[in-house]
């Protein structure tokens, strides 16, 4: 034991004296942070542009105006133009996703469109434009957010002849769900606090998975210092065991550090499911790395093959898997390729009970596989050399 902790502490002195380790290692953090305070209206995905020509600050389409300004996001993000052509522009050019103009009176042409029904408002947006239906939605919800309670006054008042607002005013209040009508939750009930702040900057959302592909990196990498080392024959005279036990060793020590400030990230963003299924994930995912590389070390025993595995595995991750993008709900297919790699395995069982026990044995299988082929090869080897010596 004391051997095995000796080997893994000065593998890791090796790695800490490489800069391009040490930098990659710190890399994830980094981005993290400065994607943590960069969150601004420049970050939004879809630019929106609203404009009245109304200058009365009191008047429904100024205060609609202004509320739709004050609960942007950063993925969707309203801002008020300078004039209606300036709007018009800006759509054209692709300045803003599209706009909205909120003509003069616009709580009176609201209450006059049952009996007359004309165009309240105009939605400008480019000919070829087709995933703006959700900012209709937006809008909708902002008329509905300023308007609803006079509205509803107002036909009370009407039906009944007396002002009723007082009374109305609690009740409207107590039930108005000025909140997310739907609650986001994972299928555990766990609840994610970065996607239920309207504010959360949607650009640290990939973060566990490119977290995901930087320790399968890391832990190739130890592959990689693995085959060097063997090539070089400096444990040639240790017994077969202990060589495997380094190379699992060499394996394990990036990956073990590059844990470290991936974890970091995950807390810093928020997006952690809990410190305590974070570290179970982790130790996993660890688990299941160092098994995936001594497999490959079967199927690809030189140096050269590992080399070009790399990007090959570490981009497939990145596309493959559900980092940026889930390309299975396009190409079915993928939700059955990207089983073959690590990554997919963390990022399918971060909020499941199975998949976590699913990654467990998967790792176990990985580690026996070889050994049982060890075996099953060093049997069929003494079989032909009894056989060889019992002839001769």
């Amino acid at each position: 034991m004391k051997k095995r902790c000796l080997w893994l502490k000065l593998t890791m002195k090796r790695l800490l004296k490489n800069p391009l380790f040490v930098l990659t290692l710190f890399l994830i953090p980094i981005i993290v942070l400065g994607i943590r305070f960069a969150v601004g209206a420049g970050d939004s995905v879809l630019r929106v542009a609203v404009y009245t020509p109304s200058t009365d600050a009191t008047s429904v389409e100024r205060l609609l105006t202004e509320h739709l300004i004050e609960t942007s996001g950063t993925a969707i993000t309203f801002y008020e133009a300078s004039s209606e052509e300036a709007l018009r522009q800006d759509v054209a050019r692709g300045n803003a996703a599209c706009g909205y103009l909120f003509p003069e009176h616009l709580e009176r042409k609201i209450k006059e469109f049952p009996d007359s029904p004309q165009p309240v408002a105009k939605a400008v947006r480019r000919k070829e434009e087709t995933q703006t239906k959700i900012i209709d939605e937006l809008v909708y919800s902002g008329i509905y957010e300023t308007l609803s309670f006079d509205l509803l006054t107002g036909f009370i008042s009407g039906k009944t002849g007396k002002d009723h607002s007082s009374e109305l005013k609690y009740a409207f209040e107590k039930y108005q769900t000025g909140q997310a009508f739907f609650e986001f939750e994972y299928a555990d009930g766990s609840k994610n606090a970065a996607l239920l702040t309207p504010r959360e900057n949607y650009l640290i959302l990939p973060i566990r998975g490119m977290t995901a592909v930087l320790l399968l990196l890391a832990a190739m990498l130890g592959t990689l210092f693995w085959y060097n080392d063997r090539e070089n024959r400096l444990f040639a005279r240790l017994p077969l065991g202990e060589q495997r036990q380094i190379g699992i060793l060499s394996m394990a020590a990036p990956a073990l550090m590059a844990a470290l400030p991936g974890l970091l990230s995950l807390f810093l963003t928020g997006i952690s499911s809990g410190v305590k299924n974070e570290f179970v994930l982790m130790a996993l995912y660890l688990f299941d790395l160092v098994a995936f590389c001594q497999f490959l070390c079967l199927l690809l025993p030189r140096q050269a093959q590992m080399l070009a595995a790399i990007p090959i595995l570490s981009a497939g991750s990145l596309i493959l898997c559900p980092v940026f993008a889930n390309l299975a709900s396009t190409f079915p297919v993928f939700s059955y390729i990207r089983w073959l790699t690590p990554v997919n395995w963390y990022l399918q069982s971060v909020h499941s009970q199975k998949g976590k026990l699913l990654m467990l044995a998967l790792g176990f299988s990985l580690f026996w596989v070889p050994a049982l082929l060890r075996q099953l090869v060093g049997g069929l080897r003494q079989r032909r050399l009894r056989k060889f010596t019992s002839e001769h």
